[in-house]
């Protein structure tokens, strides 16, 4: 890889006697990584199941409350990522939060304001215990759509999804948020190792660029923070003029004060003071993954606004349509129906913490129930994902291989003995599939058979 002789010259003077070692580990490979999804799963729980992640290896990253080390291609494929019990993430992008703390007894209120594809955003809704809310912005797109199917996938019920530009959001939610995560758009050279086609795109006139884009985004980040409320400011970047010095201007221009930071960034980033602004630097030859800043802030004062109750704005699910959704699954889940509200074309659940709605710019919020189909009722992927273990009716496949392969591959599940013991089957209605206790995807019963429904696109057909 040939980097920039000025990116070089800026690294150097950064680094001192430490960039030699910087540019050895351009040498070595990008070092691959999971998170568990705490909410589904326990780690404790995760290790006993060795079929969860096929023969791939993978070791525990110090120090780290749900972080793996991992070596494969493959990872895409396995029963583990299907179900939502893990995330792949850069070891040092999940640093910036992986011991990010949430008060036990509230109800939080979360933003990752640049969330795409998704990783942060997974999480801040593991802090949150699906409690609160979670809002996720992502203008672009393509990768608003890459955010909401890991939203899904992961099986979330408290994230609200947008595609607004900051301003937008700032309107609805002025003091709102208790935690704001701003991991804003950036030169990436922490990411050259890992994405070396991005070498070509670097140039001082995209720092300046990416200051000016972070200050706009930022002032309208601290508008929406409440008083007493955190922010933690994130690159995957070196440049001092995006991180440093972005941290001078949020105390200097914007009023807030800095935070200390989680005891696990403290042991292994690297403390950075550039610029008059202060923040705490990952490289990849000094931690095993690539490069990312993060600094801690909070906003002076202590208050938090109450919900009136009166912001959400939508119909409730009719008597009729509760009454198709009982049909469609053979009883009612075990939610709060009272939180069943239509949204457009569908049928939505909404965790008690999503008290506020954004007018438009919605992609995606609380759980996808279905949607009407005439008389019938059709379920959607997300209500197995985040509402299986709430159906009435679910089958656990336990952790065997043959059986999860054969339904990840579409085909129909096999009524081996122990699936016969289960009464709770009824016919011609849906229940979900559980891998390792897990919530995998949803099934229909029907003619002494269990109907594959996990959807097309998803499947392993190779």
């Amino acid at each position: 890889m040939e980097l920039n002789g000025s990116f070089q010259n800026r690294m150097s003077e950064l680094l001192g006697d430490g960039f030699k070692a910087y540019m050895d580990s351009f040498d070595e490979e990008s070092v691959k990584a999971f998170h568990l999804n705490l909410s589904v799963i326990s780690a404790d729980a995760f290790s006993k199941w060795e079929s969860c992640l096929d023969d791939i290896d993978y070791s525990k990253i110090p120090d780290s409350p749900y972080g793996f080390y991992y070596k494969s291609e493959q990872i895409g494929r396995t029963p583990a990522h299907h179900s939502g019990m893990i995330y792949s993430q850069d070891p040092s992008a999940m640093a910036v939060l992986s011991c990010v703390g949430l008060e036990k007894d509230e109800s939080p209120r979360i933003l990752d304001l640049c969330a795409a594809p998704g990783g942060k955003t997974s999480q801040l809704a593991i802090a949150s215990a699906g409690k609160g809310v979670v809002v996720a912005n992502e203008p672009n797109p393509s990768r608003n759509q890459i955010l909401c199917s890991n939203i899904e996938r992961m099986g979330f019920g408290n994230v609200l999804v947008t595609k607004s530009e900051p301003a937008e959001l700032a309107s609805v939610f002025p003091s709102y948020f208790d935690l704001i995560l701003t991991d804003v758009p950036c030169s990436g050279e922490g990411m050259f190792r890992k994405y070396p086609e991005s070498v070509n795109e670097w140039s001082e006139e995209n720092i300046r660029n990416c200051v000016s884009r972070s200050k706009e985004i930022l002032e309208n980040a601290v508008s929406m923070l409440r008083p007493g409320g955190r922010l933690i400011f994130s690159t995957c970047t070196y440049a001092p003029e995006e991180n440093e010095q972005t941290c001078r201007m949020l105390t200097e221009d914007l009023g807030l004060i800095y935070d200390k930071a989680p005891e696990y960034t403290l042991k292994h980033a690297l403390y950075s003071e550039l610029s008059g602004g202060k923040g705490y630097r990952f490289y990849p030859h000094l931690f095993k993954g690539e490069g990312q800043f993060v600094s801690y802030f909070k906003k002076p004062g202590e208050s938090r606004t109450c919900a009136t109750g009166n912001d959400i704005g939508l119909k409730k699910a009719s008597s009729e349509i509760l009454k198709q959704i009982d049909n469609c699954f053979g009883g009612m889940p075990d939610i709060n129906i009272s939180r069943i509200f239509i949204y457009k074309d569908r049928v939505i659940y909404l965790a008690d913490g999503i008290d506020r709605l954004p007018a438009k710019g919605i992609t995606m919020v609380g759980v996808n129930i279905g949607k009407q189909d005439g008389k019938n009722f059709t379920p959607h992927h997300h209500v197995f994902s985040a509402l299986g273990r709430k159906l009435p009716t679910y089958v656990e496949l336990g952790t065997d291989r043959s059986l999860m392969e054969a339904y990840l591959r579409g085909e129909e599940i096999r009524l081996t003995d122990a699936l016969k013991d289960n009464s709770k089957l009824k016919d011609k209605c849906f229940g979900a599939v559980l891998f390792a206790g897990v919530p995998v995807g949803g099934f229909k019963y029907a003619g002494g058979k269990l109907k594959n429904h996990y959807p097309k696109g998803l499947r392993n057909l190779r």
